[in-house]
């Protein structure tokens, strides 16, 4: 059963996701504008990410201070108001007459605040939906975000073109706006009050990786994050362009399709898992089939030459990821206790954040070094490893069924003697 406080919540996650989409468009547009440098723009998924990875790193000691309905809140609230002073800043003094490093400093504030938002948008699924909904919401959530990914990236370049990077911002604002007004009326949200002593904000920041190597389930699914994360800047726009026009020797704008076929088969597999998973599905086998999938699929993507080829494996890829994304994102909400999971997926938002950022540079170099075909192979020797994980995640899972199973049936065996 989906509450009313979980529509109010991929309400505010659609609103937010096409605000910043249109955000970045608009940015990316106006530093390359104002520094001419493609090194200086192309720096800015770094800055973002180092500002989320602080963000991530610090919510846990947030969450001790707020609900985190409240607190989803004031994070886009900060955001608005971040956007509303850039729109401001650039309509006050003009596109052409911009400081860079106002910019930066702007942007490195917001990016904070998004990172305080990932993990408590993740916390806020499992309190809002009971425990057998939670691969259905997940699948609804993430059918959402990727389909306003989507139409924002395809809509996004044209809407800047037309209106210009301050009325892009400006609407932007808006979105974010509706975003925090949305998250201001999610209610009735279970208690998820993080018992640590008062004043210890040390203990606040190590309670989720406490997690993470206490528990066998949790040390694999850091052993899969870790291999994926790696190598997930692979499908970054930059290096599938350098695809594009050295392996398939095509015009950019299959580079467009490419992104669009991937982002395609990540929204099918979700709306379908949001229609079918009425219960709770075997977490374990889809980590394994989609995980695996991805890893084949990125080695056939490497040795592909045909641009229509390659666009179907774009789709698989992107209907694969998305089976192993869902999978995860649910074991990790029924690994602990409701309360617990705040700093669990700060860590692990902190951690992603981390390793895009070390993708970003090691699959550029990379790709110098050794090529680009060299590139998706390495990448999907980690994806293997990734694999790997899935199939211990698979392994213990089915040992502790089988031990639940002997458990039950010797109880019952005791009953009888009993009788």
């Amino acid at each position: 059963m989906l509450t009313k406080s979980f529509h109010r919540l991929w309400l505010s996650q659609a609103l937010s996701i096409l605000g910043d989409t249109w955000y970045i468009l608009a940015l990316v547009v106006t530093l390359y504008h104002v520094s001419g440098s493609a090194t200086i723009t192309a720096l800015y998924p770094l800055l973002r990410a180092a500002g989320m990875t602080v963000g991530s790193i610090s919510a846990p000691v947030i969450m001790r201070k707020l609900r985190l309905n409240r607190l989803l809140a004031t994070s886009l609230g900060g955001q608005t108001l971040g956007l509303s002073l850039l729109t401001i800043y650039m309509l006050l003094v003009g596109e052409d007459n911009l400081n860079i490093s106002i910019l930066v400093g702007i942007v490195f504030g917001i990016s904070i605040l998004e990172g305080v938002a990932v993990p408590v948008r993740s916390s806020l699924v499992a309190l809002t939906v009971p425990e057998a909904s939670l691969l259905k919401a997940n699948s609804i959530l993430s059918g959402i975000v990727q389909s306003c990914s989507l139409a924002g990236w395809a809509f996004g370049s044209m809407t800047v073109s037309w209106l210009g990077a301050s009325q892009v911002l400006l609407l932007s604002t808006v979105l974010l706006g509706s975003a925090c007004l949305s998250s201001c009326m999610i209610s009735k949200v279970r208690n998820n009050t993080h018992q640590t002593p008062a004043g210890s904000w040390r203990r606040s920041l190590q309670d989720g990786w406490r997690n993470y190597f206490m528990l066998p389930k949790l040390r694999v699914l850091l052993w899969m994050d870790f291999w994926e994360g790696l190598f997930r800047g692979v499908f970054a726009g930059a290096l599938l362009l350098v695809f594009v026009g050295e392996r398939l020797h095509v015009g950019y704008v299959w580079w467009g399709w490419m992104n669009g076929a991937n982002l395609g088969g990540f929204v099918l597999i979700s709306i379908l898992m949001s229609r079918l998973s009425n219960g709770m599905w075997n977490l374990g086998l889809m980590l394994a089939v989609g995980s695996g999938c991805v890893a084949a699929l990125t080695l056939g993507f490497s040795f592909s030459t045909s641009p229509l080829a390659t666009l179907f494996i774009m789709f698989a890829i992107g209907a694969s990821q998305a089976i192993k994304d869902l999978a995860e994102r649910t074991s990790y909400q029924t690994s602990v206790p409701a309360s617990e999971l705040p700093p669990l997926f700060a860590a692990q938002s902190s951690l992603t954040s981390i390793l895009y950022g070390v993708s970003l540079l090691l699959s550029g170099w990379l790709a110098d070094t050794v090529g680009i075909q060299m590139l998706y192979i390495y990448a999907s020797v980690g994806f293997s490893l990734s694999f790997v994980g899935a199939l211990m995640y698979r392994k213990n899972a089915l040992q502790k069924n089988r031990t639940n199973d002997t458990e039950d049936t010797s109880i019952k065996e005791l009953m009888r003697l009993d009788l």
